[in-house]
């Protein structure tokens, strides 16, 4: 590297990247991320869709570098855990059943204000013209209190970018029906890996091929929504369903 930072332990692990904890000659904590040679690509497209983003919820793409001849990011640090490691108890938002009352309110607030976080960060950057692309638990650090930011944006692109053959952008279990079939993405394709993640949430699985029991849950609408396999009739503003989960919370977040 250019001597400005120090790779400390390996933070996680993507299809494309290894990213490490590192400390910079300032005394401040970074995250670096680093890309095989033939993933140069990857790392130049997370450089031109990420250095001009500054939202609080997203984590700032700083600058580029290289470890090892490896090309490399060096991203503002985001303090906590993926989505997945930070829920263990599962699901979040009905722990009712299973805990005591105040600590079960406790989580389901903290799950709701992730959401409300990672609406807060799409709705930035589809202000910005960029859909993520890859809506993920991997890609959201959760800190204890359920703070959240959204991470990772070398799959990010325009609005309704177009290929020159039908692409699949994104990870298996979390594409939208229209992300599967490989067309242009808008912003109604992030939100449906919104509305997996509130399924998950009040389910604690991905959804499967049979429909699950309802829940009974004020959340079952606004999943239902998020979930429409028709993304011409699926929610496509993030501000909007950020404040439908909010009225549904009736929880000051």
């Amino acid at each position: 590297m250019d001597g400005r930072y120090h790779l400390v332990r390996p933070l996680g692990r993507g299809a494309s990247s290894v990213v490490y904890f590192a400390v910079g000659t300032d005394g401040l904590a970074y995250a670096v991320k680093v890309f095989p040679p033939e993933m140069r690509s990857h790392a130049e497209r997370e450089l031109l869709n990420g250095s001009g983003l500054h939202h609080p919820r997203l984590a700032r793409v700083l600058a580029a570098t290289t470890v090892q001849d490896h090309p490399s990011l060096v991203l503002a640090f985001a303090r906590g855990q993926v989505l997945f490691s930070r829920y263990l108890l599962r699901p979040p938002l009905r722990l009712h059943e299973r805990l005591p009352p105040e600590e079960a309110v406790s989580e389901r607030r903290a799950y709701l204000l992730t959401l409300a976080h990672l609406l807060e960060a799409l709705a930035y950057l589809h202000a910005a013209g960029i859909v993520h692309r890859d809506v993920k638990p991997d890609n959201i650090i959760v800190d204890s209190d359920g703070s959240a930011r959204l991470v990772d944006f070398d799959l990010s692109g325009p609005v309704g970018e177009r290929f020159a053959s039908a692409v699949r952008i994104g990870t298996g279990a979390f594409l939208s029906p229209e992300a599967e079939r490989g067309e242009p993405l808008g912003t109604e394709s992030d939100l449906y890996g919104v509305g997996l993640l509130l399924h998950w949430g009040l389910y604690g699985e991905l959804p499967g091929e049979e429909p699950p029991p309802p829940s009974g849950d004020p959340f079952e609408s606004l999943r239902r929504e998020l979930l429409d396999p028709q993304r011409q009739t699926r929610p496509a503003d993030a501000l909007a369903v950020r404040r439908e989960l909010l009225r549904l919370a009736a929880l000051p977040i």
